[in-house]
């Protein structure tokens, strides 16, 4: 009886914890119902951590192949700097939204966010220099501002590889200057 009852426990636990995964019930109800069937003795042992998958041999396909036509785009089609720039606003949106997807489905968006800033980068450098003629002034304040909005995602975000990378291409371009 004991080893029915202890089956049918665990297996209403593991119904709860899925509720809980998946946001059927609000966090808050499902760790009372977590405490009550183990008698208060399991929130913190059953308490499930959030495991993102690891980057896949297909998250670096789809982000190679994106970025490798985006830098054909760029440089080696006579397109027009509108059509150009539509064409890579849309790959940013594709990528911006896996990424979205994948954080979801408690997946790594990591490739997925660093190809679309690399492809926003790309393109707002290649924007520049064709509105403002090559102008210097004009390529580093583009270059800052890329930098800042890495920035300003890797914290909102909680993305340290963005901050970071936010940060070390500020040094860098300084440092250009500077020099």
């Amino acid at each position: 009886m004991t080893r029915t009852k202890d089956s049918k426990t665990e297996t209403i636990i593991r119904e709860i914890q899925f509720w809980k995964q998946t946001k059927l019930l609000p966090e808050q109800y499902c760790d009372y119902l977590i405490a009550f069937y183990t008698g208060g003795s399991g929130i913190n042992d059953r308490k499930q951590a959030v495991n993102r998958r690891s980057i896949t041999f297909t998250d670096v396909l789809i982000s190679m192949c994106i970025l490798a036509i985006s830098l054909f785009v760029i440089y080696f089609t006579e397109l027009s700097i509108v059509l150009q720039t539509a064409i890579l606003a849309g790959f940013v949106g594709l990528l911006l939204g896996m990424g979205i997807y994948y954080t979801k489905k408690q997946l790594s968006p990591m490739l997925l966010y660093a190809s679309a800033a690399c492809i926003l980068l790309l393109s707002s450098i290649d924007v520049s220099e064709v509105v403002f003629k090559g102008s210097s002034l004009e390529l580093y304040i583009t270059l800052f501002l890329n930098c800042f909005l890495w920035m300003g995602a890797g914290v909102k975000w909680k993305q340290n590889y963005f901050s970071f990378a936010g940060f070390i291409g500020v040094v860098l371009v300084s440092i250009y200057i500077l020099l």
